[in-house]
């Protein structure tokens, strides 16, 4: 439990953007499927620092990488410079210091602030163990019996309202850090062959939530809402608390 609650506060607080100065050298899109967030690919590749010396292989050590994407698994110019790429495709991208391993480098093989070029070919790739759901098919979800559990902290749900028929519980505060009674509220809530639906505000911490809840707690049945409530047609909402608020203030007249 710790650990999982360890995972989730690190993956919360790291989910920031990066100005995106990664150079490609050269691309081949590929023809298989596209890689999105949280897939698990298999790939080969060769590091090489900018004087050309090579400083790692998987291709020598005959063993493939296998990594998730958006789960900070690998360094952030991989993550930005595989954007798109679909199986088969191959990618030479140019990765400076702040994208990479800054000040530090490692050990002997990678000197402090490297600009490193990596040759990075897909394999194969899985989606992710969560599903998605989209708003148009909302409705439908809640008449076959989904339960939706909005996560949003409660300002959030103040601001917007919430889904009809919602549960509702905070997984992240403000800070990003995990709330540990989400866990118990979600075993109390829901039995083992409930299909749940996890609500954020953009979509993004909720995927990364259902994400956890397969990979870490063998979870079945979970889902995200794609873009979150604010892609959310109002009509699907209740009232916000806030203008419940103000319908029960007296008028001027």
């Amino acid at each position: 439990m710790n650990n999982f609650i360890y995972i989730f506060i690190f993956l919360f607080i790291s989910n920031i953007s990066f100005a995106n100065n990664i150079e490609i050298l050269s691309n081949i899109p590929g023809d298989g499927i596209k890689i999105e967030e949280h897939y698990k690919i298999t790939v080969n590749y060769r590091g090489f620092l900018e004087n050309g010396i090579e400083f790692d292989s998987s291709f020598k050590r005959n063993q493939p990488f296998i990594f998730q994407i958006g789960l900070r698994q690998v360094i952030p110019g991989w993550e930005i410079g595989l954007k798109d790429i679909r199986i088969g495709g191959k990618r030479k991208i140019k990765i400076p210091p702040n994208l990479a391993y800054g000040k530090n480098g490692v050990g002997d093989l990678i000197p402090p602030n490297s600009t490193l070029i990596f040759e990075i070919e897909i394999i194969d790739a899985i989606p992710p163990g969560y599903k998605k759901v989209f708003p148009y098919q909302l409705l439908n979800k809640k008449k076959d019996g989904f339960k939706i559990i909005d996560i949003r902290t409660l300002e959030e749900r103040e601001e917007t309202g919430t889904i009809k028929g919602s549960l509702q519980m905070t997984a992240f505060d403000n800070k990003g850090n995990f709330n540990s009674e989400f866990i118990k509220f979600f075993e109390k809530k829901i039995k083992p062959k409930d299909h749940v639906i996890f609500v954020s505000k953009t979509g993004d911490i909720s995927s990364i939530l259902a994400n956890g809840f397969v990979e870490q707690l063998g979870k079945k049945n979970i889902y995200t809402l794609v873009g979150g409530i604010d892609k959310c047609c109002l009509l699907y909402t209740s009232p916000s608390p806030r203008d419940g608020l103000l319908s029960r203030m007296p008028s001027s007249a």
